[in-house]
């Protein structure tokens, strides 16, 4: 569990140094373009698929749509995040030899205690309009897409928990930047 909170959001801060503005800054901060025109163009063209799909969420409170483009670098960090989460956690099962015992009382397995936990972050309580602020002015998408979005796009989630494909949570087309 905590590899799924803690872990993911330490990879999302380390993720911006490679989203939509990190990846301007040199290693020595200073603002430079260090990588390759081919691959800023590929940059570009994965990140598109995110802009598009946070573009099509509706937060109904607001009537809103998430903006895409305002969102990019928090939405890059989130997808980024959680997976580099999840790959260190089971490479630490794999070195440890073993998974862990499963927690008592508790239906599900340890990857899925990870993604439940990747959740629980996000729980909140919006006001509508804190909405309308947040999807207008923010940087961030609101929480429930933060963890939808990201999710959808992590085939190792739909694995975990069944998830029909071309379903809501195992759609056809998954967007991944890293």
């Amino acid at each position: 569990m905590n590899y799924g909170g803690i872990g993911s959001v330490i990879g999302h801060e380390l993720t911006h140094g490679f989203d939509d503005q990190g990846r301007q800054f040199d290693k020595d901060g200073n603002l430079r373009q260090w990588w390759d025109d081919s691959v800023i163009e590929k940059f570009k063209e994965k990140s598109q698929c995110l802009i598009d799909q946070y573009s099509k969420f509706y937060e109904p409170v607001s009537g809103l749509n998430v903006n895409g483009i305002n969102t990019q670098g928090e939405n890059i960090a989130d997808n980024g995040g959680v997976k580099q989460s999840y790959m260190a956690y089971r490479k630490w099962v794999e070195q440890r030899g073993s998974e862990e015992p499963t927690l008592p009382g508790l239906n599900f397995t340890n990857n899925q205690l990870f993604f439940i936990n990747w959740a629980q972050v996000w729980c909140d309580n919006t006001r509508k309009q804190s909405f309308i602020n947040l999807i207008t002015t923010g940087v961030h998408s609101p929480e429930r897409f933060r963890v939808i979005g990201s999710l959808q796009n992590f085939q190792n989630f739909a694995d975990e928990f069944g998830c029909r494909k071309n379903s809501v949570m195992n759609p056809e087309t998954k967007c991944s930047v890293w």
